[in-house]
């Protein structure tokens, strides 16, 4: 009796569940008919998961990682070259660096013979193989958000033109250390605003090297401005918060600790591009590019009519007289898979 009690009331309770889900997705579906913004954010969630964005996330994270290994290799290998002209002290102090890190610069400088000529061959050699893998996981997880399908290719220039981005996002972050360094925290806070945009900009460029439906840029600017924003808040935790946090710490928690920021920036990092790739396409199609706006304006609407190379590179060839419309959502082909 008490059996038949138990299984009655988890049938009940089985239903209710099945019940409550029902009139939840109802709700959900008719907000996202009311809410453009709710539903633009459902289908970004659903883009993301079709192109297999924390699978590619996670490849790009790898990527990122195995990339600057051999980038700092190359870079201590060209130090050991530069040394017999250039003195580690003044390397370090130009750097902004400290602590263990310093020590591993200034010894770099020290090497001799043909250890740092080596080291650079293999750096170089290691930050092409790592580019070009890097650059192949980019244009895949661009390709498959577009709805591009997974065969695409990847020619030797946008191969070249990401790594050098690429570089010159490190080499940004090291400008900003050097600047904390000589100015202190008041003028870094300031100069934040400006890696921000350069941090933007790079990330523009990046976007327009990858496959996309369209070669207007103004499809890439959210994107690339969440992908700023995340590189500028992990470039301010890593000014700010990590150097007191290892300086009080033990040499050996010390390091661990950076360690595991620098896994974690990366694994952020990773995750946030695949995600950028799905907000630029699901934006796009259901609510336009800014450049149908810009190039709508009663001056700028000329641009296009005297030269017609901006207009089809904006895509914005239909604006006339009339007030601009956004694009319609373009007859979108099945997925393919990695």
């Amino acid at each position: 009796m008490d059996e038949s009690r138990g299984q009655s009331a988890l049938r009940r309770m089985r239903s209710w569940g099945r019940e409550s889900a029902s009139r939840a997705e109802s709700w959900f579906h008719e907000i996202r008919e009311r809410v453009t913004v709710v539903d633009v954010g459902a289908r970004v969630y659903e883009r993301d998961k079709e192109a297999a964005g924390t699978l590619l996330g996670s490849a790009l994270s790898l990527r990122l990682f195995l990339f600057f290994v051999p980038l700092v290799l190359m870079i201590v290998g060209l130090a050991g070259v530069l040394g017999s002209s250039t003195n580690g002290a003044d390397a370090v102090e130009a750097a902004g660096l400290s602590g263990t890190m310093a020590g591993y610069v200034d010894d770099a400088f020290s090497q001799s013979g043909s250890t740092p000529w080596i080291a650079l061959l293999v750096g170089l050699t290691g930050v092409a193989t790592t580019g070009r893998a890097l650059t192949r996981a980019l244009v895949l997880s661009s390709a498959l958000s577009w709805r591009l399908g997974g065969k695409q290719r990847t020619p030797v220039r946008v191969i070249g033109l990401v790594v050098g981005l690429v570089v010159g996002l490190a080499l940004a972050g090291a400008i900003m250390n050097r600047i904390r360094q000589t100015t202190g925290a008041a003028v870094t806070s300031v100069s934040m605003v400006g890696l921000y945009a350069v941090f933007f900009a790079i990330w523009l460029m990046i976007s327009q090297a990858l496959p996309r439906r369209t070669t207007d840029p103004g499809a890439s600017l959210p994107g690339a401005a969440v992908i700023a924003l995340v590189m500028a808040g992990l470039q301010a935790v890593t000014q700010f918060y990590l150097p007191q946090q290892i300086s009080n710490s033990s040499q050996l928690y010390g390091q661990l600790g950076v360690l595991l920021a620098f896994l974690g920036w990366f694994f952020l990092l990773g995750r946030t591009i695949a995600f950028s790739f799905a907000l630029n396409a699901v934006i796009y199609e259901q609510v336009g590019s800014v450049s149908v706006f810009v190039f709508g304006l009663p001056v700028i609407r000329r641009i296009p009519q005297s030269i017609p190379a901006v207009g089809r590179y904006f895509a914005v060839d239909h604006v006339a007289g009339g007030a601009p419309e956004p694009p319609a959502p373009p007859d979108l082909p099945g997925v393919h898979r990695p």
